[in-house]
């Protein structure tokens, strides 16, 4: 396994020093006993997997049939995956409606669009829709299944027109790519003039983070290999030229990451699933306080939930 990881610099300010925080079971792997080590930053604080996967080996990382935003690929589901794809249908109509508060229709970009429900989705309700998925299956499914433009490729090897785009979405993406920075320079380019960019992450300092530790879901090492909270993402925007002007939590993701983090602790302790009613009801519980606790902003902008929603348009110049 070493071979296929890499020592790294931080990816927001290039420092070398930093100091070790947790270390994370890769969930869809668990026999194999590996763990993944997230550090801090020593200079600018930011939370990030180190070593990493070396770019070359990143699709190894993910998991063959298993890995949920390809779910529609799949064949045969289990009673999770078939509550996961309720769920998603619901959170389809919750992000076309959140976009549509702030730009009627126009030409929309989703990064990372997986199998196409979302692009599908917008589509329906008159949107001009493209899609990028590095996986060549899921947007393979997502060309035939919704008749929808993905292209499957690395998000800095595409080649797009400037000022394109009235929004341009990533839904659970930045915390998978290795250059945040140079990816959000890139995308901001792709905006015209008043676009708006949407940007879903989970938040590491939330409540229901810091309660489960090395056990919470949405660590998901080594897949994610940036970890985020208000302040390193608003300075990562910053950076790019870019203004959060929005944010709210995301209420479904707080329960999601809450009943993935028990279903991990299980996994880990066979022998207590027994006890799976109790540990159900614990993360009600829990998602509920973080849902709380994500209500109470630091400012106007910024909440603390456990998956935050991002909107972001660039920085006007000031000639």
């Amino acid at each position: 396994m070493e071979t296929k990881f890499e020592t790294i610099h931080c990816p927001i300010c290039g420092s070398n020093e930093y100091d070790g925080w947790l270390k994370v079971p890769d969930r869809y792997n668990l026999k194999s006993g590996n763990k993944y080590q997230i550090v801090t930053c020593r200079s600018c604080k930011f939370v990030y997997l180190n070593p990493a996967p070396k770019v070359e080996f990143i699709s190894e990382i993910y998991p063959n049939g298993a890995y949920q935003p390809f779910l529609s690929t799949q064949e045969t589901l289990s009673w999770w995956d078939k509550i996961y794809r309720w769920v998603r249908a619901y959170s389809l109509h919750w992000k076309r409606g959140k976009i549509e508060k702030l730009i009627s229709s126009g030409k929309l970009l989703d990064v990372g669009c997986g199998t196409g429900e979302f692009l599908h989705q917008m589509k329906k309700h008159g949107w001009e829709v493209e899609g990028i998925e590095i996986d060549t299956k899921a947007s393979e499914f997502a060309n035939k299944e919704y008749g929808v433009k993905v292209l499957s490729t690395n998000l800095n090897d595409l080649k797009l027109l400037e000022n394109s785009f009235e929004i341009i979405t990533m839904w659970h993406v930045l915390e998978h790519l290795y250059k945040p920075l140079d990816n959000l320079i890139y995308i901001k380019n792709k905006l015209n003039e008043d676009g708006i960019l949407v940007v879903a992450v989970p938040n590491i300092s939330s409540f229901d983070a810091r309660f489960y530790r090395d056990k919470w879901i949405a660590l998901d090492a080594p897949r994610h290999l940036q970890h985020f909270e208000p302040n390193s993402f608003i300075s990562l925007c910053e950076a790019a030229q870019l203004e959060v002007f929005k944010c709210q939590q995301m209420p479904i993701d707080a329960f999601y990451n809450c009943l993935m983090s028990e279903l991990l602790i299980i996994s880990l302790k066979p022998k207590q699933k027994i006890l799976l009613p109790l540990f159900l009801l614990r993360a009600f519980v829990i998602a509920l306080i973080s849902l709380i606790k994500g209500s109470h902003f630091r400012n106007d902008k910024i909440s603390c939930g456990s998956s935050n929603l991002y909107f972001i348009h660039p920085k006007k110049s000031s000639g």
